[in-house]
């Protein structure tokens, strides 16, 4: 959830369902492409196909038929809240563009030179909670919600090349662009009339952020005769740049008045460094089976403000103490049946929380570690059209106070590659 205004004080406390500062933009993973994500992301070492200038720009080298790629991803998520004595669910639905673009194999006589563009949608925010219960420390019912709908997606041009007959390097340039709206209600009501005066407190908190970052990504990709596939991809720090509009209501009832605050606005801007981030895969392809891991890591310990924020200054992450550091590992495998034009694909990928909270917001105990299983299915028709279709079910479980939010995602990604061109 995105920060916010310096609301009154004591509704904070009586929230107690926690409003982090978390930078949704740093921890969240969505992946690119049906049949990478078919294999559970694991496509550093693998991957051949318009999704590599995202996933490892140096695969690029292996098209040897150009294509125009679209693709697009629906999404679903669910969280469960046990918040004291009763559970609440929050459901969110999403459908929308997840790539677009073309790749285009250059004639040479020797080696390989591949051209690549296009969009990808790479992150995806949308995420909340709702909670409807009495809160017995604060003595008061609590009914209300906070949800972040967004994503983050990256126009992107890379290009590839052979360095000798069985290594290839590729580079993507990119730039990040995307937006989040979160949004909060919160009701107090004195239900049990424990309070000497009031009677209800009514908060309204929403802002709307939009992202942009320009970055460059290199990586490499070794092919060996008996099947083995090593690659290595490493993405250059990169200065994210956030800028917000924010707006809070606040109404304070009581049995002899109401007191309405008016409706405040707010401007801001303020900008992030991102750290170094590595990634590793190997691979193995033989008789149509191919099997493949890899493993990527970025420090958001590392994670730096260049510029801080004005309106939202408070609340500002302290990254060294509020986020961990974790690798997110992904295994997957392809069975290609070549004489009937399909493939079977399955996957798994651990993507560990990386903020727990601490210092001046509450702790996060992660209970369950954010993981998905996927599955996905192949065709070519005619040998004009390959389509990919790819399911991702996932979740993690957390307890945050007095809340425990149990988190179920279901995405499914489908996409399509129309041949224009073929090599030499």
């Amino acid at each position: 959830m995105p920060k916010h205004l310096c609301i009154p004080t004591f509704v904070l406390c009586f929230f107690a369902v926690s409003i982090p500062a978390q930078e949704v933009a740093l921890d969240s993973f969505s992946g690119i492409g049906a049949r990478a994500m078919g294999m559970g992301g694991a496509y550093i070492s693998v991957s051949d196909d318009f999704s590599g200038l995202f996933w490892n720009p140096a695969g690029l080298a292996r098209i040897e038929r150009g294509t125009v790629n679209w693709g697009v991803s629906h999404d679903r998520f669910r969280n469960i809240s046990q918040f004291f004595d009763r559970s609440s669910t929050l459901e969110l639905r999403s459908t929308r563009i997840a790539s677009l673009g073309f790749v285009y194999p250059v004639p040479v006589y020797r080696g390989s030179l591949v051209f690549a563009a296009g969009f990808g949608r790479n992150r995806n925010f949308d995420g909340g909670l709702q909670i409807n219960a009495y809160d017995t420390i604060a003595n008061f019912d609590k009914a209300g919600f906070s949800e972040d709908k967004g994503a983050l997606g990256a126009w992107t041009l890379g290009a590839a090349i052979d360095l000798m007959p069985r290594l290839s390097a590729g580079i993507s340039l990119f730039r990040w662009g995307g937006t989040n709206r979160f949004l909060q209600e919160l009701t107090l009501e004195d239900v049990q009339r424990v309070h000497a005066d009031t009677v209800r407190i009514f908060q309204r908190f929403e802002s709307e952020e939009s992202y942009s970052a320009w970055g460059v990504q290199g990586g490499i990709r070794y092919w060996h005769p008996t099947g083995f596939q090593f690659g290595l991809v490493v993405a250059a720090v990169t200065p994210l740049r956030v800028s917000a509009e924010l707006a809070d209501e606040f109404e304070d009832e009581f049995e002899d008045r109401t007191d309405t605050y008016p409706r405040e606005s707010f401007s801001d801007a303020y900008e992030i460094r991102q750290p170094l981030t590595f990634g590793m895969g190997i691979g193995w392809s033989s008789g149509g089976l191919t099997v493949s891991g890899d493993l990527h890591y970025g420090d958001l310990q590392e994670v730096t403000y260049e510029a801080l924020p004005l309106n939202i200054a408070p609340n500002v992450d302290d990254f060294r103490r509020q986020y961990r550091s974790a690798a997110r590992l992904h295994l997957g495998c392809e069975y290609a049946i070549s004489h009937w034009g399909i493939a079977f694909r399955g996957g798994y990928y651990r993507d560990p929380v990386r903020y727990v909270g601490g210092g001046s917001v509450p702790e996060i105990q992660i209970e369950t570690d954010r993981d998905a299983w996927t599955l996905g299915f192949g065709a070519e028709l005619e040998k004009a059209v390959t389509l990919d279709f790819a399911a991702v079910i996932g979740g993690y479980k957390a307890i945050e106070g007095n809340r425990a939010d149990r988190v179920r995602a279901v995405r499914v990604l489908a996409s399509a590659r129309f041949y224009f061109f073929t090599g030499l």
